[in-house]
């Protein structure tokens, strides 16, 4: 991952992240190594379910591997190396837009809700950046109408659509990968070992209760591992070709207000509490 600013630049062909332990991205060579993995499975009669888990697992490996974070991170930068890598010598206006997080942290948000999260793995100087998903939608319609009377050229632009706030929450937050693990060490993993020990006593008169605290402490050191990019992030996307996007829209159309994506008009506490937590309590809280 990267820290510090982040410029609207384009990723080129090839380009890994600081920490990556392979210092060039080999496009193909990845599409090769996926595809073999996916022929020996198939070739062992592999259940769907492994062959997903399987493959889950290798495109997490091979993104870290490369100095992403994560598989979506890692195929998004590749699909913008292959954009860009395509349109050379072509006439044509390439527009990218990367928006920031918008709802990738609704699963993080549902557990909160339902009263099962008391603390988590985040830095409390972290910055997250944030965006709701109309405004990413207007950033799009706004960058359109923009360059749409651009003359053919073989030039692209790149805008980061988002809003950088603190990290904060009413919930003990660890700061650290190593303060997480060893809290859930002192606090979780004797009650487990304890409930483990009973159901062997007693015949499986407990094997509920463990099954099922076993299965919520893996599903949050899951969720910890997912967002350990975000919650631990130490980067600030520049959004300089943005701002200079909205100056443009608000100038030239007098519809601007309608289509606004200047996410520094948000209340973000009133768009939490009115809007983002009621919608998922409504469709994800089941």
């Amino acid at each position: 991952m990267r820290d510090g600013l982040i410029p609207e630049q384009p990723i080129h062909m090839g380009e890994t992240l600081p920490g990556a332990k392979i210092s060039y991205l080999d496009i193909n060579m990845e599409k090769k190594i996926v595809e073999e993995k996916l022929r020996e499975l198939q070739t062992l009669n592999a259940a769907q379910k492994e062959i997903t888990s399987v493959m889950k697992d290798l495109g997490i490996q091979r993104a870290k591997l490369h100095g992403w974070p994560n598989t979506y991170a890692f195929t998004k930068a590749m699909g913008e190396m292959m954009i860009l890598e395509e349109m050379k010598g072509k006439d044509y206006k390439l527009i990218i837009l990367r928006p920031t997080i918008n709802k990738t942290l609704d699963a993080l948000f549902a557990v909160y809700g339902k009263g099962k999260l008391t603390f988590f793995l985040a830095d409390p100087q972290s910055i997250l950046d944030l965006i709701p998903g109309d405004m990413v939608v207007n950033a799009m319609v706004a960058a359109i109408a923009k360059h749409s009377k651009d003359e053919p050229s073989l030039d692209f632009v790149i805008y980061h659509v988002g809003k950088p706030i603190k990290v904060g929450a009413e919930l003990q937050l660890l700061s650290s990968m190593t303060t997480f693990q060893r809290y859930i060490e002192l606090h979780y993993l004797p009650y487990l070992k304890i409930l483990k020990l009973l159901n062997v006593i007693f015949c499986d008169k407990f094997k509920r209760s463990y099954t099922n605290s076993r299965r919520a402490l893996d599903y949050l050191m899951r969720l910890a591992e997912l967002y350990k990019p975000y919650t631990l992030f130490q980067g600030i996307f520049d959004d300089a070709n943005t701002e200079g996007l909205r100056i443009t829209t608000r100038e030239y159309n007098s519809n601007a207000d309608m289509f606004g994506f200047d996410p520094k008009c948000i209340q973000w506490e009133e768009y939490f509490l009115i809007t983002h937590f009621p919608g998922i309590a409504k469709y994800a809280l089941k």
